[in-house]
């Protein structure tokens, strides 16, 4: 039968036949390191605990001074397969360092954000990891809202000067990518952007112009698509206006995607066209998500590294809890990793 009210120190102490001063020494530390208990004692009251559901109040022990390990997490659902999978090595890497994670959605809502930091604080949080995408244009909107917020650490840009952040070198990335395809021969390479106004895919394109220009190639816009709306999950119409324009008219024979969903369905659409895939068009992607593994051919990609942006975030983190986060320490940038696989 589900109980009415939570569990309490004394109703434990009541069926285990101590005292809460005990009970409180067994599951929270607390009643005083003077206070002698039994192995059979402390294993009698832990079971008992368990069976009575006994959860801790997490607010009372903040109120109290005492450490709750409780860390909140706003996960964006606008670019959900990478921060879920980003998500996964920070739970990990998060319980090995002894914390617990609680989770919001943000669906790109800076109300929902509040909500969640409202949440938080009422559990009685230590810290909060962001992984939510800034340079979406509402960066002045969530100001106010984490104003007053001590311990946040960012994806990519931090809101305030206070804040951390761990970013993974888009540059670099990209010039991996245009590295290996001209080793490959690749002469003509277009660029697919799946937003006009993402700060992101404009940091990716102008990396795109630069590695371009390093080899000695000239960027040419009939050779650059961007899609007309923020679709990450492009539909058959997107696919072949974006077929027509890189590879028929401009001639492209490789393409450079903005993520793994658009790069895995691109090559489904080439090869439906009667294109082989590298043969004609060599496709890369970017992400590294399973699918980049699975799919035929399997698709040459960028991982971001999420063991490492788990560690460097958890370390941010750790280090702003601590008072020990320095103005030229609080920005952790994570090298990617080029994976290269059959599509060029």
């Amino acid at each position: 039968m589900a109980q009415d009210k939570p569990t309490r120190l004394i109703d434990i102490a009541e069926r285990a036949g101590v005292s809460r001063v005990v009970v409180g020494q067994v599951l929270n530390r607390s009643g005083g390191a003077n206070v002698r208990i039994s192995e059979e004692t402390r294993k009698r009251v832990l079971k008992i605990a368990r069976q009575m559901n006994y959860r801790p109040n997490r607010a009372a022990q903040q109120l109290r001074g005492k450490r709750t390990h409780l860390l909140g997490l706003i996960l964006d659902t606008v670019n959900l397969p990478v921060f879920s999978a980003r998500l996964a090595k920070i739970e990990g890497e998060a319980h090995q360092r002894g914390y617990r994670l609680v989770v919001g959605q943000s669906h790109h809502d800076p109300e929902s954000v509040q909500e969640y930091l409202h949440d938080f604080v009422d559990r009685g949080v230590e810290g909060v990891l962001c992984l939510f995408d800034l340079m979406r244009g509402y960066r002045e909107e969530l100001k106010p809202v984490f104003k007053g917020c001590p311990h946040v650490v960012f994806h990519a840009a931090a809101v305030g000067a206070g804040h951390g952040c761990v970013r993974v070198d888009t540059a670099q990335g990209m010039g991996m990518i245009i590295d290996h395809l001209v080793e490959r021969g690749r002469k003509r390479i277009g660029l697919e952007l799946w937003s006009p106004s993402d700060e992101l895919m404009q940091v990716r394109s102008r990396a795109f112009e630069e590695s371009l220009k390093r080899h000695g190639m000239r960027p040419l816009k009939k050779r650059t698509w961007t899609s007309p709306s923020e679709a990450q999950k492009p539909d058959q119409a997107m696919l072949d206006d974006c077929i027509d324009k890189l590879v028929v008219k401009g001639e492209a024979d490789a393409i450079v995607c903005s993520n793994d969903v658009w790069a895995v369905r691109l090559i489904q659409r080439l090869r439906r066209r009667g294109l082989s895939v590298p043969g004609d068009v060599a496709v890369t992607g970017y992400d590294n998500l399973e699918m980049a593994e699975i799919v035929e051919p399997s698709l040459t990609t960028i991982d971001q590294c999420h063991d490492d942006y788990a560690k460097a975030a958890l370390d941010l983190l750790e280090e702003s809890m601590a008072g020990k986060m320095t103005p030229n320490r609080r920005i952790k940038t994570i090298s990617p990793r080029l994976v290269v696989r059959e599509s060029t």
